[in-house]
């Protein structure tokens, strides 16, 4: 029969109990420990993505709330753009007229103290030095932006003839009957491929056809555009009506002339 040795059992099962608390404290509850931080790290990971998710969709609704800000401060900088250009152009044209008048009365009175007569001679000279005065006037100080705005101007008029001005519409498409539909423009200076795409689907809008352009530059012209389609002739330029003005011009001069005489 086998001898149960009571004290080597109690020793045992004493070792056994040391080496799982021992385990226990230098294993296990470290290890539970770095699974419990690393979880919390998880959750913490999760809320800071969760964070970084809402805080990008708030940035994306701030950026949409800006784009449309922006395409309404765009519509208002046009819109004053457009206004300023005319305002522009009126200012440039009575500057004009105010210089030929200046011009005109000056020459008128230094003329009128050598000889009337003579003044009466070369009155279309006159006429012609005054129109060339302003317009070399205009060439230095008009910049470019003016010519950039006409042209806006230019191509907003021929849309609205077809809401305002059917008449001319339909006169210029019959115009164009059996002709090549070319289209004469002329400019102050070289279009960029932009405008003349602008221009060119305008005139095919205006035409109904497919157009040609033919582009002559006449640096007199100032700014703006000049084109005959068929009979008709659409011209905003600024050298044009200087040159409109010569009749007015011719006028004046006539009566301050009978004044003097007077």
């Amino acid at each position: 029969m086998l001898a149960i040795s009571w004290s080597t059992i109690f020793w045992e099962v004493i070792n056994f109990l040391v080496i799982t608390v021992a385990l226990y404290f230098l294993a296990f509850k470290p290890m539970a420990k770095r699974a419990e931080a690393r979880s919390l790290e998880k959750a913490a990971a999760k809320a800071k993505l969760e964070e970084n998710v809402a805080a990008s969709a708030e940035k994306l609704r701030e950026i949409d709330d800006r784009l449309m800000l922006l395409n309404e401060e765009i519509q208002v900088i046009t819109d004053q753009a457009y206004a300023n250009s005319q305002i522009l152009q009126k200012d440039l044209l009575d500057a004009t007229q105010e210089t030929a008048d200046r011009i005109m009365k000056d020459a008128v009175y230094e003329a009128r103290k050598e000889q009337v007569v003579e003044i009466q001679e070369h009155q279309v000279q006159l006429v012609d030095f005054l129109l060339g005065f302003a317009n070399q006037t205009l060439l230095e100080v008009t910049p470019p932006e003016v010519h950039e705005r006409l042209i806006d101007e230019m191509i907003k008029h021929i849309y609205n003839l077809g809401k305002t001005d059917l008449r001319t519409v339909q006169n210029i498409r019959e115009s164009l009957e059996g002709r090549s539909p070319v289209v004469e423009l002329g400019l102050p200076q070289a279009l960029s491929p932009e405008n003349e795409r602008r221009l060119v689907n305008t005139f095919n809008a205006l035409t109904d056809t497919e157009v040609d352009l033919t582009i002559t530059i006449i640096p007199d012209l100032i700014a703006g555009v000049r084109a005959r389609i068929g009979d008709i002739v659409l011209d905003n330029t600024l050298g044009s009506q200087i040159e409109n003005m010569r009749d007015e011009i011719t006028s004046s001069l006539e009566t301050l002339l009978v004044e003097n005489n007077d």
